[in-house]
């Protein structure tokens, strides 16, 4: 067998070093996946083997599908739909406007500029309050509508910061060309920074969609139809009723089946659409972040 030349030879402590590295990356993984694989089958485990096992499984050995018939009824597929909803909306209204004023704070020339960024970097350092909030969605007849989840979306002052440093980063000479075919700030806008800015707004598309689809407290706060309510409330007072006892007398109903269980069938459902689709926007989630830490 032939040896490649190109191959570079490392030294001793380079391979210390990366015996090292890979070792404690294993760690971490097996940190990462244990617990994930303890909930997913626990939430397969039956109430027998719970106890013969002392309440740690990670691979049961007769599967049950009691927890997810439980969980799996009508009024999930409602919240489902409506987590759906709102995560899709709260997605282009994080946008809608961080794009556009982005793309003008950008601007040298624009009147006041400082102070504008003052203004933006203080409305995202200080926060009102829940009392101040409640009072805004009240008077601007909110309360009990889908659409509380979707207003405050518009204001997204680290969206716009991001989106303003890198139309910052674009050659000048791009935009310059541009003008001189004629080309206004709007077809600027839509031909040039946009389609450079797809790696960032995807980035940005998939925190506003992991904030909306683990969002639980403003639906506590602002809702009180229960059919507005989110996914993650439902899963939140399935887990606060399994764990008083409340539904002990539903629960008999299904063979085997217990609120741990019931628990851990929960988080596993709420979990994996995330899971599902970050694989496939991870290398924008890690431009996005690259984006905001490092041309500030």
């Amino acid at each position: 067998m032939k040896r490649n030349p190109n191959k570079i030879k490392l030294s001793k402590e380079e391979l210390i070093y990366q015996a090292v590295i890979s070792l404690f990356l294993i760690l971490f993984l097996i940190i990462c996946i244990v617990p994930f694989l303890y909930v997913l089958g626990m939430s397969f485990t039956s109430e027998g083997e719970m106890i013969q096992r002392n309440y740690f499984v990670i691979i049961p050995r007769e599967p049950i599908l009691a927890a997810y018939k439980y969980v799996l009824n009508k009024k999930f597929f409602l919240s489902m739909g409506v987590t759906v909803a709102r995560t899709l909306l709260g997605v282009v209204a994080a946008l809608a406007l961080a794009v556009p004023a982005g793309y003008i704070l950008a601007k040298q020339d624009l009147p006041y500029r400082s102070a504008c960024m003052i203004f933006f970097i203080i409305t995202m350092i200080l926060n009102g309050g829940l009392i101040p909030n409640y009072m805004l969605m009240t008077r601007l007849k909110l309360l009990d509508s889908f659409w509380v989840y979707i207003a405050p979306a518009f204001a997204n002052t680290y969206g716009i910061l991001v989106v303003k440093l890198f139309v910052e980063g674009i050659p000048s000479d791009v935009t310059d060309s541009a003008e001189l075919d004629g080309a206004s700030e709007l077809q600027k806008l839509v031909y040039i920074a946009i389609p450079l800015l797809k790696p960032t707004l995807c980035a940005l598309g998939l925190f506003a969609a992991v904030t909306h689809w683990n969002a639980w407290f403003d639906a506590l706060v602002y809702i009180r139809n229960e059919a507005l309510y989110p996914i993650q409330l439902v899963i939140r007072n399935l887990l606060i009723a399994s764990s008083s006892g409340d539904m002990m007398s539903n629960v008999n109903t299904y063979a085997k089946m217990t609120s741990e269980s019931i628990k851990m069938a929960s988080v596993v459902i709420a979990v994996l659409p995330i899971l599902c689709i970050y694989p496939f926007l991870q290398k924008y989630f890690v431009h996005g972040m690259y984006t905001g830490a490092v041309k500030g």
